[in-house]
């Protein structure tokens, strides 16, 4: 549990044995489905890189088997960057009907899996609105709500899709903006079973303040989030925070090497990988976080702060989970 200093909670720091201690084992024997199925709904047109970096930092922390739900016209592009991908070809469309379609598809694959990631490079257009509608329920655009009182009307009483599977998943990047719309959203999902990877900005659409005053309290103001939405938050920045519904906070230095497009896409693959090998949310929130900071700071000692980009960090990540295998055995 957080201590308490001045009205704000105290981070505990993220140890090497502490993740050490937490990090899945992977037995004899194993098959790609019994040590975690990962759904991707992400990509999109102009974001197909969102989409490769996400599942192929799954892939390098351990998810056994991740299917990529995307458009056809990114199919080819996606596969040829990340070949050890599955894929859930998605209808194409705005309408509501093909966004149903396009959710049958993803609930039809998610069945087998273990958990979900939902967001990266998703994009704002119709058709991505559409097809979040689809998975979360609703889409009534809110008000706004902060953390003050809800408003009346509150959230449509429509049970979504990602409620319905009792599967964790990650939510980031578009996704987030599409429930910063949203008249309580946290209503529609099962209490602890989401991650959510806002950056500032995203977290002040969330809660309906000005980013200035989420980096002036980032504790604070994460952990009110996770409280009130009863879902795990991963609050991105230096340091990035992991707050949890039951008050529990932890915290990561992150090296200025991850200020670099694509590095978040990362994170919520790692996140997801974990989730679906059977972490908890909080510690597959914090392993990740863990795990990322630590890949950065070996890659700025072979390229620099400056010469890092996001599609190096899936490699050093799985050199870093590695490093974590020998040092618990």
């Amino acid at each position: 549990m957080a201590r308490q200093i001045g009205g704000s909670p105290e981070p505990r720091q993220i140890t090497e044995a502490w993740a050490a201690s937490v990090l899945p084992r992977r037995e004899a024997g194993a098959h790609k489905w019994g040590v975690g199925g990962l759904v991707v709904v992400a990509g999109s047109p102009g974001y197909a890189g969102a989409a490769a970096l996400c599942c192929a930092a799954a892939g390098r922390s351990g998810a056994g088997i991740v299917s990529a739900a995307l458009p056809r016209s990114v199919t080819s592009i996606i596969v040829g960057l990340v070949p050890e991908i599955t894929v859930v070809i998605l209808p194409e469309g705005e309408s509501a009907s093909v966004a149903t379609r396009a959710a049958e598809a993803i609930a039809e694959r998610l069945e087998r899996s273990t958990a979900m990631v939902i967001g990266p490079g998703l994009g704002s257009d119709e058709a991505a609105h559409a097809l979040l509608a689809a998975l979360f329920g609703g889409g009534k655009p809110r008000g706004g709500i902060g953390f003050g009182a809800p408003r009346k009307g509150g959230a449509e009483a429509v049970q979504s899709l990602v409620f319905r599977s009792g599967k964790p998943a990650v939510v980031d990047a578009d996704a987030l903006r599409w429930l910063a719309g949203q008249e309580q959203w946290w209503e529609r999902v099962a209490p602890e079973q989401l991650v959510l990877t806002p950056h500032p900005g995203e977290m002040a659409s969330l809660v309906d303040a000005e980013a200035g005053e989420i980096t002036a309290d980032a504790a604070k103001v994460a952990s009110e989030a996770a409280a009130r939405w009863g879902q795990t938050v991963v609050l991105k920045g230096a340091p990035t925070l992991v707050a949890s519904p039951d008050g529990a906070l932890s915290a990561v230095e992150t090296p200025p090497a991850l200020a670099t497009a694509g590095s978040g896409d990362v994170l919520s693959g790692a996140i997801g990988a974990f989730l679906a090998q059977g972490l908890s949310p909080r510690d597959a929130a914090s392993l990740a976080v863990y795990s990322g900071a630590r890949a950065a700071r070996r890659l700025s000692e072979r390229y620099g702060t400056l010469g890092v980009v996001a599609g190096d960090l899936p490699r050093a990540i799985a050199e870093e989970l590695g490093a974590l295998e020998g040092a618990r055995s």
